[in-house]
């Protein structure tokens, strides 16, 4: 069967389209909205960095206007998402968890907790109900005698890996522990699936989060996580694509010199829509660019997080933030907010080759001034600009 040809420019209005991306509050607004984004992305990132804003409230801020960092927590309390590991430590919605078992089950066959220090925790937690963290880091429990933190904190994060216990809330950056018996709903489906089973999954939820997916794309997400994926999932996902291909689930199209697939209903929904009114300043890890050789292929964008590279060697800054416009990903953004003085501080920004920088001033004026308030920001501070873009008007 011949393969239906689709321009670059529909392929990247179906994946944004699909991430959240090609117009204003695509969810809605609060809590609610939240839950909704996470169960279309899949999963949210969580990270540490904070130099603009933590991964996880910068993947949800782009896509809920209005949304606070304590809805995570509210969102656990309703039982909509869990933490576990996708590629790294993330959100994901609780109805996908059967999916996390064989990960789980890696996790137990792969680390052991010490048999002495797991009897005290669970003990702990069964008797107490929720602990953070910092509970077995006290003084008054460590005098016991039976753990100091750093055996008792391992054994806290193993017994997490292995679905012996669940995050239920963070107090800060801290975990709040619990009993997977007592976290997950009586009625959530928990049986473990086939290999076909988990193939489909992989295949449907790659393609329902991201639009249009390669085979390459869907294997790429699980390469950070290889210890708790240790089998070979290629032959699960290409009986995936074949049977889900044959019931007519997924579309096979070319485009860019490569076979993708997406759904017939997402074809359908063209031409979309695509906002230009403002830039959006994307997180490093936001969900349409984490795969950086997807987004060089589908957005022709080469994109490096710095602060990973030696300084020396850095050619745009060390925290660049991509800048969406449209379809097109136009250039990049070094910044940093200094929370004290509440003004994000734009150290650089590098419109990429062919960009009209007269064309995107307003756009961009707007996007910062929305961006800059979304993470407490009531002032912009600007460092070096592009030419063209001198009279860029720093006050909100």
């Amino acid at each position: 069967m011949s393969e239906t040809s689709l321009s670059v420019d529909d392929a990247r209005r179906i994946a944004l389209s699909a991430q959240g991306l090609l117009r204003s509050a695509p969810f809605g607004r609060g809590v609610d909205a939240a839950a909704r984004a996470i169960d279309q992305l899949g999963y949210v990132q969580i990270d540490t960095i904070s130099v603009v804003n933590r991964a996880h409230h910068h993947v949800l801020q782009s896509r809920v206007p209005g949304f606070r960092t304590e809805l995570y927590n509210t969102l656990l309390a309703r039982k909509e998402v869990f933490e576990y590991w996708f590629h790294a430590a993330a959100y994901l919605p609780l109805r996908e968890y059967r999916f996390y078992l064989r990960a789980m089950r890696a996790a137990r066959d792969r680390w052991k907790v010490d048999a002495k220090t797991k009897r005290e925790v669970l003990s702990a937690i069964r008797a107490e109900g929720p602990l953070g963290s910092r509970w077995f880091e006290s003084e008054g429990h460590r005098s016991d005698g039976w753990w100091d933190w750093k055996p008792a904190k391992r054994a806290l994060e193993l017994m997490y890996l292995q679905g012996e216990l669940m995050v239920t809330a963070r107090e800060g950056f801290q975990k709040v522990y619990d009993l997977t018996e007592r976290a997950l709903p009586d009625d959530l489906d928990t049986s473990q699936p086939s290999d076909d089973e988990w193939g489909e999954y992989l295949v449907g939820r790659m393609v329902r989060a991201q639009g249009l997916v390669s085979r390459r794309d869907i294997l790429h997400l699980k390469q950070g996580a290889r210890h708790l994926y240790p089998e070979d999932i290629n032959a699960p996902v290409d009986r995936a694509l074949t049977s889900l291909c044959e019931a007519g689930d997924l579309v096979a199209v070319r485009a860019m010199d490569d076979t993708w697939y997406t759904t017939q209903a997402s074809l359908d929904a063209l031409p979309l829509r695509a906002s230009r009114k403002r830039v959006r300043f994307l997180s490093p890890f936001d969900n349409a660019i984490i795969n950086r050789r997807r987004t060089q292929k589908l957005f022709d964008f080469d994109y490096t997080l710095e602060c990973y590279v030696p300084e020396a060697k850095r050619q745009y800054g060390y925290f660049c933030l991509p800048m969406l416009l449209g379809t097109s990903l136009i250039g990049r953004m070094d910044a940093k907010a200094d929370r004290k003085r509440r003004t994000l501080i734009l150290r650089n920004l590098v419109l990429d080759e062919g960009v009209d920088a007269a064309r995107v001033a307003a756009p961009l004026g707007l996007g910062l001034r929305e961006f800059a308030e979304s993470v407490d920001c009531d002032a912009l501070s600007f460092e070096r600009l592009p030419a063209g873009l001198e009279g860029l008007n720093p006050a909100l």
